[in-house]
């Protein structure tokens, strides 16, 4: 089948596709600057690998694929504002491949005419907005588990042998994008296939079940093997034991702000933040006491109630999309859509779960959200077949239903448009006119400092302790050559430093260390 019948079959599909690139074309020249601080520690790390910085390279809190995608375009050099276009550029190209597996996903539910039209309109806002606003792997994880999504959850996985060795291989690249997919793929890869185990043909359930386990554990066994290596232990990654620590009673706030000044873990990383698990923290089980069981589910009980908001984030109509999908659940008489109802919110509910254990942010949860807009279009179109509703209604509602999900992710961008390329700005003037270079320290706004030394390709060391009395000797002792006073008084001196912006640069002064 050529390219041309493809796109005759697959029309609706391809204008999407279509008006996509154009639209990432456009939007990529208001989006090419902002990194933060996990966008630096990726893009840091993708420029260790194409310049062959084996020591520096395997990192194991940040997982390699996304970082694998955007080192071969820095291979001829690296330039930290070509860098990040270079890593928007890598998202939106992942953004065009995650439509095609939501439309494969909708096949799979039956979803088809107008109802699948207007899904896949949707996601247009949402995944422009997914790739354009993080330099992180989370559309990455977005897109390789909407496959997966696709083929397990086929009334017709258990006829090929494939549908296993797809399912491992696409588990095993998830955890090599984000290493919460390990324990994800094995709890849900496991529980599905029982599902399909107790339902029809359970010698090839079990092939691809054992097929898939050993793909899966094939590929992260390479990277579980090589990290292992390297901090002495066995481990699938330091996220999460890093995560859990600081998240218990014994911090109020993360680390990074109290502990003061922290060299960066390499000679040639921007900051701590390259790989946070080094600094040294206390750690805590909610079974030592009973008080920290008390607080474990405290935090249990807060993550739930985010996750909650960030549901409704998606969209007004996201809990009533879950409520009715449970009304329908528990109503319906046809075993195929009672099947995939349950399907969809298992998934929801065991992906937003592992991370209520610990910590949760809206982007973690956009698999969810896609699901979700699965879930409500899903509704839609059984509804319909069931005659619930006249076509009329039926378009009154995907209309609805379609712009709530679009609201969001349109004003995000629209905000985010006005906000990007400050930073870059300001550190291409304090590069050009100041010529700072070197070990930077602030007293506030952390993340902002950190940007800024990333396109200064300067060393962050953090902010500095609340200590006034001992500011200039922790400067001192850590080798600062740079003190960034954000919000300074006026009459603020350091005896060793020198002011030198001249109050040319808004709510910022810069001190540079006195020449001996």
């Amino acid at each position: 089948m050529d390219i041309k019948t493809i796109v005759n079959q697959k029309k609706d599909l391809s204008i999407v596709l279509a008006i996509y690139s154009i639209l990432a074309l456009t939007l990529i020249t208001f989006f090419q600057y902002n990194v933060g601080g996990d966008g630096a520690s990726y893009i840091s790390i993708a420029n260790y690998y194409a310049t062959g910085n084996w020591n520096n390279m395997i990192n194991g809190y940040w997982s390699p694929l996304y970082s694998w995608l955007v080192a071969p375009f820095l291979v001829s050099g690296f330039d930290p504002v070509l860098a990040v276009a270079v890593s928007r550029c890598v998202s939106l190209v992942i953004g065009f491949f995650t439509i095609i597996g939501v439309y494969r996903l909708a096949e799979t539910f039956k979803i088809d005419g107008w109802v699948k039209k207007f899904l896949i309109v949707s996601l247009l806002p949402i995944i422009l907005f997914f790739a354009l606003s993080r330099v992180t792997p989370d559309l990455l994880v977005t897109c390789l588990l909407v496959y997966y999504f696709s083929i397990i959850f086929d009334p017709k996985y258990p006829l090929k042998r494939s549908n296993g060795i797809l399912s491992g291989l696409i588990g095993g690249l998830g955890y090599l994008a984000k290493s919460y997919i390990f324990p994800l793929f094995l709890v849900h890869f496991s529980l599905f296939n029982l599902i399909h185990y107790y339902k029809n043909r359970k010698t090839s359930v079990l092939k691809n079940f054992v097929l898939g386990l050993a793909v899966f554990f094939i590929i992260s066994g390479l990277w579980v093997g090589t990290i292992s290596q390297k901090y002495d232990k066995l481990t699938i990654g330091t996220a999460s034991d890093y995560n859990h620590e600081i998240i218990g009673p014994q911090y109020q706030e993360h680390p990074i702000y109290f502990l003061g000044l922290i060299k960066p873990p390499t000679e040639n990383a921007v900051s701590i933040w390259e790989e946070p698990s080094t600094i040294k923290l206390e750690d805590w089980s909610p079974f030592d006491s009973w008080e920290n069981f008390q607080f474990q589910l405290k935090v249990l009980w807060k993550n739930i109630t985010r996750s909650i908001a960030f549901i409704e984030y998606f969209s007004l109509l996201s809990l009533v999309i879950l409520m009715v999908a449970l009304v329908v659940l528990f109503k319906t008489e046809s075993e195929r859509i009672k099947n995939n109802l349950i399907y969809l919110l298992t998934t929801m509910l065991i992906y937003t779960g592992g991370y209520c254990l610990i910590f949760v942010e809206i982007r973690y949860l956009w698999p969810v959200g896609l699901l979700l807009l699965l879930t409500g279009f899903y509704l839609i179109h059984i509804l319909y077949e069931n005659r619930i509703f006249n076509s009329k209604n039926r378009n009154i509602l995907l209309i609805i239903l379609m712009v709530s999900f679009m609201v969001t992710p349109t004003v995000e961008l629209v905000s985010y448009v006005s906000s990007d390329g400050q930073i870059p700005a300001l550190s291409s003037n304090l590069k050009n006119d100041y010529h700072i270079q070197g070990n930077i320290a602030s007293n506030d706004r952390w993340a902002e400092t950190l940007s800024i030394s990333y396109y200064l390709e300067s060393h962050y060391y953090g902010l500095t302790a609340n200590n006034s009395s001992s500011l200039e000797e922790e400067l001192e002792s850590n080798n600062i050559d740079y003190y960034f006073a954000w919000s300074a008084p006026d009459n603020f001196v350091l005896s060793n430093y020198q002011e030198i912006t001249g109050n040319r640069i808004k709510d910022l002064k810069i001190y540079s260390r006195l020449k001996s």
